[in-house]
């Protein structure tokens, strides 16, 4: 391995070893805060570490095809000690910050969406709704009302063509009239419960 590939593996690690603990700050923010006492913090903490252990053979292998020395160890090592002295405060701000305008713009996108796409889609069903019940109102009461004209001047007739039978004759038939009466009222109750 030449002095250059040395020194470019252990600026790696050292970058690596920041990154880490970046990382870790930023785990422990998002995930371990929350699911301190829950099963999932089985899950989250293992893969975490198999993940970064992961990125950062990857970067070895980038650099000097994965040899494992000694000094990338402790380049590591160095790498998390420099970012918890100087870096770990600056980054939790810079964290905070962050974490606080995601959540701003979330709730702006959020806001717009139901503005803009929700309260107009529900507006619209609405309006749908009281279309179609004033279309089937209307066309029920039209259907109605044609039914009155069509068969008011027929029943005027009728009850002048009864008048002219005789008493016996009419009572005779008077049995069977029940059930026009019966019908009548049926259609007189539901006209009443509609408009009620």
């Amino acid at each position: 391995m030449t002095l250059t590939t040395q020194f470019m593996t252990m600026i790696s690690m050292l970058a690596g070893g920041v990154y880490i603990g970046a990382a870790l700050d930023t785990f422990n923010r998002l995930f371990r805060r929350r699911n301190q006492k829950s099963w999932l913090e089985f899950l989250w903490q293992p893969a975490f570490w198999i993940s970064q252990a992961a990125f950062l053979f990857y970067i070895l292998y980038l650099v000097n095809y994965g040899e494992m020395r000694m000094y990338v160890f402790v380049a590591v090592l160095c790498g998390y000690s420099a970012y918890r002295a100087l870096f770990q405060n600056i980054f939790k701000k810079v964290l905070e910050v962050g974490i606080k305008f995601v959540t701003a713009l979330f709730r702006l996108i959020k806001r717009i969406f139901h503005i803009l796409i929700l309260v107009p889609v529900i507006g619209v069903l609405i309006l749908l709704k009281n279309v179609v019940l004033l279309v089937y109102r209307l066309i029920y009461k039209g259907i109605y009302l044609g039914f009155l004209v069509v068969f008011t001047p027929i029943m005027m007739l009728l009850r002048l063509i009864w008048k002219l039978f005789p008493e016996k004759i009419q009572n005779y038939l008077h049995k069977g009239g029940g059930l026009y009466v019966k019908i009548k009222n049926r259609l007189s109750n539901k006209w009443k419960k509609k408009n009620d």
